[in-house]
């Protein structure tokens, strides 16, 4: 039986060839490379701002931020980022991101939606305020905990809204945050400052 290990590199190193059961133990302990490990998930009602402050930044160095079902109070918000260096105490909102998109909604067709030098990651697009009309998707989270590094993220998903710009959509994006800093808290709010409910998980890549 090839010799499973018990860290990442012990996997990566071997030569031997592991059989569908060896791989699924492996993954199940968590030691197989692309295993994801539960930081944590929060169950949002009516807040306005959803922090995440223990990241394990100093173990994983891509994260995986996962949105299920969310919804705004108003239909102007825009689903924001905002990255701390000193565990949440702070946020950081000069004018130090950069992000991107492409999305395609049944309204305005194909489209881009950018901005440069800005004070907030946008990584979802407008949320509704009725029932069943949501965001979902998932925000990729690279660099977090490199301090000579600039953190980046990519995003993917879709969009069912009551507004009038992005009724049913998907997108997809990434942006950058330009300070070598080590990031070990962040915030995640609407532009507009409306009230959430969702579903948000943060979990941790392992190598």
């Amino acid at each position: 039986m090839a010799y499973l290990g018990t860290q990442p590199n012990d996997v990566k190193t071997n030569q031997g060839i592991y059989t569908p059961s060896e791989i699924l133990e492996l993954e199940t302990n968590g030691h197989w490379g692309g295993s994801l490990e539960l930081i944590q998930s929060q169950d949002v009602s009516g807040s306005t701002t959803v922090n995440f402050t223990d990241l394990k930044e100093n173990i994983y160095d891509t994260h995986i931020l996962q949105f299920n079902n969310l919804n705004y109070a108003s239909t102007t918000d825009n689903t924001s980022i905002r990255l701390s260096n000193d565990g949440g105490s702070t946020y950081e909102s000069g004018s130090v991101y950069s992000f991107t998109m492409q999305y395609a909604s049944s309204v305005a067709g194909f489209n881009e939606y950018r901005s440069t030098n800005t004070t907030m990651w946008q990584p979802l697009l407008l949320g509704g305020n009725v029932a069943n009309a949501t965001c979902n998707g998932y925000v990729y989270l690279y660099n977090l905990g490199v301090s000579t590094a600039y953190s980046y993220h990519s995003t993917q998903g879709t969009t069912f809204s009551n507004t009038s710009h992005h009724a049913q959509g998907m997108y997809f994006g990434g942006g950058v945050y330009k300070a070598s800093e080590k990031i070990d808290a962040f915030q995640i709010f609407g532009d507009s400052s409306g009230s959430m409910t969702a579903k948000i998980t943060l979990y941790g890549l392992k190598k």
